[in-house]
């Protein structure tokens, strides 16, 4: 399967801080890759010298064959604050990206219909943020990145900030969406169960400077729902040896 995304010695630093340090990492084609670790270990960087929001110290990203110096048109990124404009509807903060991108107008309506209805905003095109709740924020935010149509989809703990019923039902709406349309995809997450359930294969980093401590094959046939996840026999070995992971570092 061919590597889509090419993470090569990357080191980042703030200062006297190393936030990580000769990190190497794949993702291939089509794939979900789900990173766990501690917090402040630069998950969020790594994730935003991905975009090219932030340039790395050393090493280098290279997507699709070509080094990562600036944002591009076929990488989209989902933040975890939803990132809505409150004065924009729905239907406008979905258009916005493909909008400056130049798109025409027929377009630009068409797209937004479509992931519009795939999100089930149906019906709220012209509801404000703030006349949302929380989870059809998230899902908005959602609605504005595949609207670009992009290869790859970088989230950044885009469930994160959600109570326990809206998340399960975002992961699952996030994996039927991923059977229609799959993405190569990196998602950051502090939940072992949401990597487990969302992701092809599960990086777990050390604490700062970070390092790829281990990579996990999820090996759970898809389609896929959280509960037929939690389910299979081999999630709790999986949700076990990340658990060791994560707890040897911090004892």
């Amino acid at each position: 399967m061919t590597e889509r995304i090419v993470v090569e010695r990357a080191t980042k630093r703030y200062g006297e801080m190393t936030v990580f340090q000769t990190l190497d990492l794949s993702v291939r084609e089509g794939e979900t890759v789900c990173i766990l670790g501690p917090s402040g270990c630069g998950k969020t960087t790594l994730l935003r010298s991905m975009h090219g929001l932030i340039p790395l110290d050393d090493g280098r990203i290279v997507i699709d064959g070509a080094a990562v110096t600036s944002p591009r048109r076929n990488v989209a990124m989902v933040f975890q604050h939803f990132g809505l404009m409150p004065w924009k509807r729905v239907s406008e903060n979905i258009a916005y990206g493909i909008t400056l991108a130049g798109l025409p107008s027929a377009v630009c309506a068409e797209r937004v219909r479509k992931y519009t209805e795939m999100v089930g905003l149906t019906g709220f095109e012209r509801s404000y943020p703030y006349q949302l709740s929380g989870g059809m924020q998230q899902r908005v935010g959602l609605a504005r990145a595949l609207a670009m149509e992009p290869d790859v989809l970088l989230m950044d703990e885009p469930f994160g900030a959600l109570d326990a019923q809206t998340r399960e039902i975002l992961q699952d709406e996030l994996l039927h969406i991923h059977t229609l349309v799959p993405h190569t995809m990196v998602f950051i997450t502090h939940s072992i169960e949401e990597a487990i359930a969302l992701g092809d294969r599960v990086v777990v980093m050390s604490s700062r400077p970070a390092r790829v401590r281990e990579i996990l094959a999820v090996g759970i046939p898809r389609p896929r729902t959280v509960a037929s996840v939690i389910a299979h026999p081999r999630f709790i070995e999986l949700r076990d040896r990340c658990w060791r992971l994560l707890r040897e570092k911090a004892a």
